[in-house]
């Protein structure tokens, strides 16, 4: 082939970018297996010889689109990598969180499509699954610089455990911010005092972290799991199974009846003898799956009168948090359907959101209880608010646990979240006090 002109090369720099913000825009709906070239030139009005002219595979278009879309949404970030001033921590960590959280909201593709790679467990990893994580730990490198040139980071030392451990913890309140900015309605309103309890609550965290991990053996791996037990027998129950596996491993769009028959070893007349369709299923396994994870969980208990309720939360979030590192399925599978944006909502998203909805009134409702009347009354907001940044926190550590190296053990994550909402409580008093 000759060498392009300037201006076929333009041309040429124009059509690449046509592909990859229509992929983007795409995949950041649909996920990897929804994306299909076939859409793509649907999109862009350029033929697939285009497409393949340009990217010689389907995998190696969306490790260039997360790549592309990295780099539109990296400006998020850029604040993470100026160095912190002597200034007020605080003040430097809510204009982090508010930028995290704004671009979480108007550019949301790269961390949605991002997080739905992450979540699929695909036996073979896609190139743009490795892209993402290899932004993350570009990301999480830049939090822990960040932290080891803070105001007051002499606490830190030259730990470089606990500088990644605080790295962690943070992005952890960024995921969970971005997952509730995705599924949450509600979210938007309370953005801004979000955005400040989180930075509270993170610089109250840096102060103690370097004293509660250094007192405990802060574990590297997750618990070993138990053994998986024998197969299931009944026909409906190897059905919701194979139904689990395949959609942990290929979201929403790549679950399709005959993998699940598949993989269930039946013919499509046995689940289609117990089952409307697809989405039908996929509430089934979201529901058998939170059954199955809340039967394991303690509940929120109510507490005496005058009693701390920051102990009753701490043993509670503990527990919750050692669910987590079981990967319920139904947290998997929800999200991907949280984040995966078709025309019509699916049964089983809709499912996991009023699952959600219904875990964050009883948090709001538990906290009515335990704050003081006089607060309740003169704040009413409080209790939500506490409540989604529980939510947000949980998200944001079960996603670690799907995208990162693990680091955090459950009793200090309990500990770390129960000193942020002690501090978050504590400044909402002054404040009405004031």
């Amino acid at each position: 082939m000759g060498r392009r002109t300037a201006r076929g090369h333009a041309q040429g720099e124009c059509s690449r970018r046509r592909i990859l913000e229509a992929t983007l825009e795409i995949a950041a709906r649909r996920g990897y297996d929804g994306t299909t070239v076939a859409r793509v030139t649907e999109a862009t009005g350029l033929p697939a010889s285009s497409i393949y002219w340009h990217f010689g595979s389907k995998d190696e278009l969306l490790a260039d689109v997360l790549e592309h879309s990295f780099r539109e949404w990296r400006p998020a970030v850029a604040s993470w990598t100026e160095a912190p001033d002597d200034g007020d921590r605080v003040e430097q960590l809510e204009k982090r969180v508010r930028g995290a959280i704004t671009s979480t909201t108007r550019q949301p593709e790269f961390w949605r499509l991002g997080v739905m790679l992450g979540l699929e467990k695909r036996p073979r990893e896609p190139a743009a699954r490795r892209r993402f994580l290899e932004v993350r730990v570009e990301v999480q490198q830049h939090i822990a610089d960040w932290w080891r040139l803070a105001p007051g980071a002499q606490r830190l030392g030259d730990d470089l455990d606990l500088q990644c451990l605080l790295a962690q913890l943070t992005l952890a309140w960024l995921d969970g911010l971005f997952v509730a900015a995705q599924t949450d309605p509600g979210l938007g309103v309370a953005a801004d005092r979000l955005a400040r309890i989180v930075a509270r609550g993170l610089d109250v965290m840096a102060d103690e972290v370097p004293v509660l991990a250094r007192s405990r053996a802060v574990r590297a791996a997750p618990a070993p799991r138990p053994e998986p037990g024998p197969p299931p027998a009944s026909g409906r129950d190897r059905i919701l199974l194979a139904a689990a596996e395949v959609a942990a491993e290929r979201g929403y769009q790549g679950t399709s009846i005959s993998r699940i028959c598949a993989r269930a070893g039946l013919p499509a007349s046995s689940l289609y003898w117990a089952y409307k369709d697809k989405d039908d299923l996929l509430a089934a396994v979201v529901r058998h799956s939170y059954d199955e994870w809340r039967a394991g969980q303690p509940a929120l208990e109510p507490i005496t009168a005058g009693a701390p309720w920051a102990d009753a939360l701490r043993s509670w979030l503990t527990s919750s948090f050692v669910g987590l590192e079981e990967s319920p399925n139904f947290l998997r599978i929800g999200h991907m359907l949280g984040l995966n944006q078709t025309d019509a909502s699916p049964a089983g998203r809709d499912l996991f959101l009023a699952v959600r909805q219904h875990a964050r009134d009883m948090i709001a409702e538990w906290f009515t209880d335990v704050l003081h009347p006089d607060l309740v009354r003169r704040d009413p907001d409080l209790a939500p608010l506490l409540s989604r940044l529980i939510m947000a926190f949980g998200d944001g550590l079960f996603l670690g646990l799907q995208l990162d190296t693990p680091r955090w053990d459950p009793p200090l994550a309990a500990e770390v979240l129960v000193l942020m909402l002690e501090a978050a409580v504590a400044v909402a008093t002054e404040r009405l006090a004031a």
